[in-house]
């Protein structure tokens, strides 16, 4: 049996040291009775303690009280006025009093606060390493689960009120910004060795959003009022509706046809789609500028809308790339063909057609002609008008009947090239998980902002993504001569 490694044992000095104050005073608050776990909280206590501290003492050395500074190459001269103002971070909150700039020569222009510029804050009030967690982790929870996680590990993290707000503003930041933000993720990332194959596709699933009614609709709702004096106002009555959102999904597949990665993508049902579309291209782009030989199945269903993404793969790859446009198999089988053998075997299907015409499919290019004229020919035996089995067969036949040539599965088959569009369809799933909960519901700037967080964390990008994006919120902050 192969010996467990044992852990590296931290070797620095100052660790040793810290480590025998720390235990010094723990044995001092609870003597020699505590137990195991007793020691451990107090011993995490107490360093969150000195971390909070390290932090303040950190943010306190980057207020400026220079007369004139420089950021950006535009000089910025000190006001009398200062400004007080809480920032939070992974320790806790820090209020911290600072000058205002203006820049010289601007009349009542915008002030700046050479902190937040020289910190990066994010969202104006966390820190850039809080902000980095607390968006990771709203890719998976709402907000009371993220207030309640942090205060579980050990952090400090503000109300949820405050907290929701300022990720919801960096949310915004980062959709406004996500197409040079997935750029940047890819001048780092590396493919994976062992590609063989491109596969992509677009979808849809629907979310809950919360929109407010016609103006007439909810002043008609708006509850009457009896008081002559002020009274807060309500917020505006609002109803709610199920709206289409957007997916899209790239996968590389190795020599077997297995799953090596999958970069994925969501928008709200306000946006282009044509631009999901164009996102989804460039990443398949620049899979291709490394490995130029490689095939791209665009697989999905038949959607008129989801022609978006061929015709973008067409205006940004090579003349020369090998791209071919499938069916998704499962679609056509499962919501067509075995539509037809529920409504038309005996039941139990005894016979195994809808084995049969899998089979068929996966076997020889050329059998979604023959099953063709086999509904052809049943649909002139089938007797009666719009029974189940006359409206299955006919659904069929219209579905097939101009997409023959993208249900030719064999050959790509044979070849463990994708035929199946389940990377997509997993992502629609992967996505509902997140914004669709029990009784919840959206507005288009939190869903837009939290689909962006999600598919970033589960596309693995979250932290080359990160690097950029908090780079923008950093500046360089001098004295000016």
């Amino acid at each position: 049996m192969a010996s467990r490694k044992k852990p590296k044992k931290p070797n620095s000095e100052l660790v040793r040291k810290l480590a025998a104050m720390i235990k010094q005073k723990v044995d001092e608050q609870l003597g020699p009775d505590a137990t195991f776990e007793q020691r451990r909280d107090l011993e995490a206590e107490l360093m969150r303690d000195v971390l909070w501290q390290r932090e303040d003492d950190d943010l306190r050395e980057s207020v400026s009280e220079a007369d004139v500074v420089e950021v950006g190459g535009r000089r910025y001269a000190r006001l009398s006025q200062r400004s007080s103002a809480t920032y939070h971070g992974r320790w806790g909150p820090h209020t911290i009093e600072e000058a205002l700039y203006r820049e010289l020569g601007v009349h009542n222009g915008p002030t700046i606060k050479p902190l937040e510029l020289c910190v990066g804050m994010i969202a104006r009030r966390l820190t850039p390493d809080f902000a980095r967690i607390a968006g990771e982790l709203s890719a998976d929870l709402n907000s009371r689960e993220l207030e309640n996680i942090l205060r579980v590990v050990g952090m400090r993290p503000p109300s949820r009120s405050l907290l929701e707000k300022r990720v919801k503003l960096m949310s915004a930041d980062i959709v406004e910004d996500v197409d040079m933000l997935e750029a940047a993720s890819r001048a780092v990332e590396a493919i994976p060795p062992g590609v063989a194959s491109i596969s992509c596709g677009l979808d849809r699933f629907s979310v809950r959003m919360a929109e407010q009614l016609d103006a007439d609709l909810a002043e008609a709702a708006r509850p009457k009022r009896r008081l002559a004096e002020y009274v807060r106002k309500p917020p505006p009555p609002k109803e709610h509706h199920w709206r289409k959102a957007w997916v899209g999904s790239v996968t590389i597949h190795d020599a077997e046809g297995q799953e090596l990665h999958t970069w994925r993508y969501a928008a709200d049902a306000g946006e282009d789609v044509r631009k999901l579309a164009e996102r989804v291209a460039a990443d398949v782009a620049w899979i291709l500028r490394s490995h130029p030989q490689l095939p791209v199945h665009v697989v999905q269903d038949a959607a008129p809308e989801l022609r978006a993404l061929p015709e973008a793969l067409a205006r940004v790859l090579p003349s020369d790339a090998k791209v071919r446009t499938l069916i998704d198999f499962e679609h056509l089988t499962s919501n067509y063909l075995d539509a037809v053998v529920d409504a038309c075997e005996p039941e139990g299907d005894p016979f195994n057609m809808k084995s049969w015409y899998r089979g068929e499919l996966l076997r020889d290019d050329g059998a979604i002609e023959r099953i063709w004229r086999g509904l052809l020919e049943r649909a002139k035996r089938l007797p009666g008008r719009d029974t189940t089995a006359r409206t299955a067969v006919a659904a069929a036949l219209s579905y097939i009947r101009h997409r023959k040539p993208l249900m030719r599965y064999a050959s790509s088959y044979a070849a463990n090239l994708p035929i199946g569009s389940g990377a997509t369809e997993s992502t629609c799933w992967t996505m509902q998980r997140r914004v669709k909960r029990p009784a919840q519901s959206w507005e288009v700037p939190g869903l837009r902002g939290t689909l962006a967080l999600r598919a970033l964390v589960i596309s693995k990008r979250w932290r080359a993504v990160w690097a950029t994006y908090a780079a923008v919120h950093r500046h360089e902050v001098t004295l000016a001569h």
